[in-house]
């Protein structure tokens, strides 16, 4: 298809739904309880309409985590997966759930549809019930569990367990890493996050914040740290893009002289569609809070651009994928980024240059 912007089309990271059955009290949608797109899903026909055959020859991985959702409450989620394979088997899926309230036959079906070129991770921070649900709040423990061992036992897809640490598990991290390695998991992901009271008082209790962990355990980087522990000798497949995405982000460095360094044009974090179907150039731009507000300038999120043209950046209107990407709309967003007094909000946040010299440090762009 026609790119007019350098869009990277191997990567695209959907949101199949924005669903959940959690009240994980950092997230969004706990925080922002009356936003209009909780409860929203992509059916196969949405998703079909923007991935026919012609655009999924182009794709390499699709990273299924929302913003605000869990993948697998769409509806349709098995249908997509299986839509997908059938195209192409290598294509990889990675999906991020908390693997609560499915059923054995439905962790049975998606283990049969995945393959080993596929990723699962599990966002799991206890290490039973209870613990568990200090954080992941009205999680079902028993069938977080079966869908591991399913997916371990009948699948060769790579079975991540993933956890935050916070101050109720950082010294269970060895216990939760021993049962991760008795289910079969194939690695341990920690992540060291920043969203402590010590970082973000007025948003988390400042020093009564019960869910902040010991300092060695915050992030020391404007969003996290990541590490991962191997528990089998299977490792997930690394895409040869990942090996390109080094020299794409000097390219892009050197080409924008504005603060804004525009990430989305390497593709490591892939295109993002949301549960509504409109397309964002990244996730960290789809979040509609109030007002944001970087270096003294504030924007609400009715005036933003993504929301101002919600309408005509939308795969579920009449509009086709690539008609949406090479809209006239994009020009005026990257216009933007070099001038310092129109940059958008939404992208200082993220990508102005100083944070990105930072950050790429620890692997962001090129992992």
């Amino acid at each position: 298809m026609q790119n007019r912007y350098g869009w990277q089309f191997y990567h695209w990271h959907i949101e199949p739904s924005s669903k959940c059955s959690l009240r994980c009290p950092r997230c969004p949608r706990t925080e922002l309880p009356d936003t209009p797109w909780l409860q929203k899903e992509l059916s196969l026909n949405d998703f079909k309409k923007a991935f026919d055959k012609e655009m999924l020859d182009q794709v390499k991985r699709f990273t299924m985590c929302g913003d605000v959702g869990d993948p697998i409450y769409c509806k349709d989620y098995l249908k997509i997966i299986e839509y997908i394979k059938s195209h192409n088997a290598s294509i990889q899926i990675f999906t991020i759930t908390n693997g609560s309230y499915k059923t054995k036959s439905w962790w049975e079906e998606f283990a049969r549809l995945s393959n080993k070129h596929d990723t699962i991770n599990f966002s799991v921070d206890g290490y039973d019930q209870e613990s568990n649900n200090l954080y992941r709040v009205n999680n079902h423990w028993q069938s977080i569990m079966d869908g591991m061992q399913i997916c371990c036992e009948k699948s060769d897809i790579h079975v991540n367990w993933a956890m935050i640490v916070f101050k109720f598990n950082q010294d269970y991290i060895d216990h939760i890493e021993s049962l991760a390695k008795k289910i079969g998991c194939n690695t341990l992901q920690i992540t060291y996050s920043t969203k402590f009271g010590s970082k973000y008082g007025e948003a988390y209790q400042g020093d009564c914040d019960e869910l902040e962990p010991d300092q060695k355990f915050i992030s020391r980087t404007d969003r996290y740290e990541r590490y991962t522990r191997q528990l089998s000798d299977r490792k997930p497949i690394r895409l040869d893009y990942m090996k390109t995405n080094m020299k794409k982000f000097y390219e892009i460095k050197s080409q924008w002289s504005g603060d804004i360094v525009p990430m989305c044009l390497i593709g490591n974090r892939g295109l993002y569609i949301n549960a509504e179907g409109v397309v964002f150039p990244c996730s960290w731009t789809s979040f509609p809070y109030k007002s944001l507000s970087v270096e003294n300038k504030t924007i609400n999120w009715k005036d933003s651009f993504f929301a101002k043209y919600r309408n005509e950046l939308n795969i579920k209107g009449n509009r086709s994928i690539e008609e949406i990407l090479n809209d006239d709309l994009w020009q005026k967003l990257f216009d933007s980024f070099k001038d310092n007094n129109k940059n958008w909000v939404e992208c200082s946040q993220k990508c102005h240059r100083d944070l990105v010299n930072k950050n790429y440090a620890v692997g962001y762009y090129t992992n």
